[in-house]
């Protein structure tokens, strides 16, 4: 008895050693720096492997991407007053640009592959369902397919420039363009006897709307600023 269950442990030792293996093996395959994926735990390593497979068929759809194109990624982040996200039918953010960390505060490794749901306003959730729901009608008639929506998502970054604790995160409106693409497999492929489904996302620009208190521009002729409570009544406007 005693002997079985010593051969029972180290089973169980043998089988969690070569399991961290592959998982070791796994997390250096993900295109992140040395420095991020060592310190990956195993099922942050799952969702970014999940999320980068997920991204490489919206790519290899894509066509080939020009190598002066690649280039320029890093110009366009600088260029943009926001961060570039894809998000799936169900919600799963499986991109994020890297320029996410100075906008919000949390960063691309943080958030990949996680549910948008997790990190938006409940009561902006309905909205946010509605601009990921398909673009096509039920006898394949195209409807629209330009989004142009606004959310509020959580911010670890402070008025200051400091950064805090998620549960001390407040929230940001983002207002979010873009279209929703519908993916198929480049080749078709088969899998278990069934067509491997189409992926639908949403390829949104998310730009942060600053705060009025944080406006250092003068408003124009046409802007007015005004404060409301929770059910919208007016309790401020100025002159304009």
């Amino acid at each position: 008895m005693k002997r079985r269950k010593e051969k029972s442990r180290d089973a169980a030792r043998c089988r969690r050693s070569k399991e961290t293996e592959v998982f070791y093996e796994l997390a250096h395959q993900l295109p992140l720096s040395h420095s991020v994926s060592a310190h990956l735990d195993k099922a942050s390593i799952m969702r970014l492997a999940i999320s980068f497979l997920r991204t490489r068929k919206l790519r290899d759809c894509g066509g080939n991407e020009d190598e002066d194109n690649g280039q320029m990624d890093s110009l366009y982040l600088k260029s943009l007053e926001g961060f570039v996200t894809v998000v799936t039918s169900d919600g799963d953010m499986i991109f994020l640009s890297e320029n996410i960390n100075k906008f919000m505060g949390l960063t691309q490794v943080e958030l990949t592959g996680h549910s948008i749901f997790d990190f938006t306003h409940p009561c902006d959730h309905e909205e946010i369902r509605e601009n990921l729901r398909s673009g096509f009608g039920k006898k394949g008639k195209e409807l629209s397919t330009e989004r142009d929506f606004f959310m509020r998502m959580k911010c670890t970054v402070t008025n200051r420039g400091r950064t805090v604790n998620l549960k001390s995160a407040s929230w940001k409106v983002l207002h979010c363009t873009g279209q929703l693409r519908m993916y198929n497999s480049c080749p078709p492929r088969v899998l278990c006897g069934f067509k491997e489904p189409p992926l639908t996302c949403a390829v949104l620009m998310c730009e942060p709307i600053p705060h009025p208190s944080n406006i250092d521009t003068p408003l124009d002729s046409k802007t007015f600023l005004s404060r409301h409570s929770m059910d919208m009544k007016f309790t401020y406007c100025d002159e304009r």
